[in-house]
C-alpha cells in the first residue's frame, strides 16, 4: 500500500546490495528517512520505477561498481550497463556513484573495470569519496570532474554491533588464557595478506599470544596458515553478535591491506573503541591518527610493526581504542546526513 509518505519522499534505488553482511548501506539510507526512500534493484529498476512515475525524482545510487561485471544480480557488460545510465538520465533520473575503492579487492583490475570507471566519470551527477585521502588516491588514477565530486565522511557504526565485556568474550571464545588477542576481521582474502601477517606475528608472539582471523574465505582462496595454536581461524559468516564479541576479545586489530581507499573495518573498529595497526593507505590514513588513536606503518614493514605493537603493554592499546572511540564518534550519522540530504535534494530540483 503506497502512503502518503512514499509519495512526498524522494526515491534512490541503489546496487549492489550488500546489506547482509555490512550495515553500511542499511545505516546510510535509515538516516535519510523520511526525506528519502531507498530500495535495492538494478538499473532497469531504477528505469521501470522512472517510467511508471515519469513526473516524480528518482536517484540511482551505485557503490561497488565491480559488482556490475562479477554478477551481484547478473552480469552485465559494461557497454549494457553505461547505456542504461545513459536511458536513466535521458528520462529525468540523476545518478550517484559512491567510489568505495579503486580495484575489487579479490580480482586484478581489468580493463572493464577501467572502462566501466571512466565511463561513471562522465555519466555520473555526483562523484562521491569518503575523504580527501581517498580524492587524492582517486584522481590519481581517474579523471574525476571537479565539479561532480562531493567528499562526505564515511558514517560511524553505532548501535549496529552489541557491546561485550572483554572477559566474558574472551571466555565465550576460549581466549582466557591469552595475553594478546589480535583480530584480523572480515573476508579472508588476498588482499588482506593472511600467510605474510600469520608469518610475521609468528616471528614475534609469545607462547600465549593469539592471532585469530575471523570471517569467509574468498572464493578459491586457501591461505595456507601454518599449523600453530597461536592462530585462531574462525570460518564463516559472522552476525553482528559475534562481531562485537570478536572485537571486544581483542587488545587491537591488524589490517594488511595491499590497498584501502575507504576501510569499514577500522570505523568500525573505531567505533567499538579498539585501535588498529595497519598499512599506510588512504582508508588507514583517514580513520588512524598515528600514534594518538592506531599504528600505521609503512609498505613492508608489518614485522617490525607488528613486533612492536607486540610489545606494548595492553593499557596503552586500550588507550589507542578509547581515543580512536572519540574520533568515531564524530562520524554521527544524524550530522552526515545533513549534507547527504543537501546533496540529494540538489539533484531532485
Amino acid at each position: 500500500m503506497i502512503t502518503p509518505q512514499d509519495l512526498s519522499s524522494q526515491r534512490i534505488t541503489f546496487f549492489p546490495d550488500y546489506r547482509a553482511t555490512n550495515p553500511y548501506q542499511t545505516l546510510l539510507y535509515e538516516s535519510l528517512e523520511p526525506a528519502f526512500t531507498a530500495q535495492p534493484g538494478s538499473i532497469e529498476d531504477a528505469l521501470g520505477l522512472k517510467a511508471g512515475t515519469p513526473d516524480r525524482p528518482a536517484l540511482f545510487h551505485l557503490h561497488w561498481e565491480h559488482a556490475v561485471l562479477m554478477g551481484a544480480v547478473a552480469p552485465k557488460s559494461v557497454e549494457d550497463f553505461l547505456d542504461g545510465i545513459s536511458r536513466f538520465r535521458a528520462a529525468g533520473g540523476k545518478v550517484v556513484w559512491t567510489i568505495h575503492n579503486l580495484a575489487p579487492h579479490d580480482t586484478e583490475k581489468s580493463a572493464a573495470n577501467d572502462d566501466l570507471q571512466a565511463g561513471l566519470c562522465e555519466l555520473a551527477d555526483i562523484l562521491h569519496l569518503h575523504s580527501l585521502h581517498a580524492l587524492t588516491a582517486a584522481r590519481a588514477e581517474m579523471r574525476l570532474p571537479e565539479r561532480k565530486i562531493r567528499i562526505i565522511a564515511h558514517h560511524n557504526y553505532e548501535g549496529a554491533y552489541p557491546v561485550h565485556a572483554r572477559s566474558a568474550a574472551r571466555s565465550d571464545l576460549g581466549l582466557s588464557g591469552a595475553r594478546r588477542v589480535v583480530l584480523c576481521p572480515g573476508r579472508i582474502a588476498p588482499y588482506k595478506q593472511p600467510a605474510e601477517l600469520a608469518e610475521a606475528f609468528l616471528a614475534s608472539a609469545r607462547p600465549d599470544d593469539c592471532l585469530v582471523f575471523a570471517g569467509e574465505l574468498a572464493r578459491n582462496f586457501d591461505p595456507v596458515l601454518p599449523d600453530d595454536e597461536r592462530l585462531v581461524l574462525k570460518q564463516g559468516f559472522a552476525t553482528q553478535d559475534d562481531v562485537g564479541r570478536l572485537h571486544a576479545a581483542a587488545d587491537f586489530l591488524v589490517l594488511p591491506y595491499r590497498a584501502s581507499l575507504t576501510s569499514g573495518s577500522a570505523i568500525l573498529a573505531a567505533t567499538l573503541a579498539r585501535a588498529v595497526l595497519g598499512p599506510d593507505t588512504p582508508g588507514l590514513r583517514d580513520v588512524i591518527d598515528h600514534p594518538v588513536s592506531g599504528l600505521i606503518y609503512e609498505d613492508g614493514n608489518l614485522a617490525e610493526a607488528l613486533k612492536e605493537a607486540l610489545g606494548e603493554d595492553t593499557d596503552a592499546w586500550a588507550n589507542r581504542g578509547r581515543q580512536a572511540a572519540a574520533a568515531a564518534a564524530a562520524r554521527d550519522r544524524k550530522t552526515l546526513a545533513a549534507t547527504w540530504q543537501d546533496v540529494l535534494t540538489s539533484l531532485t530540483k
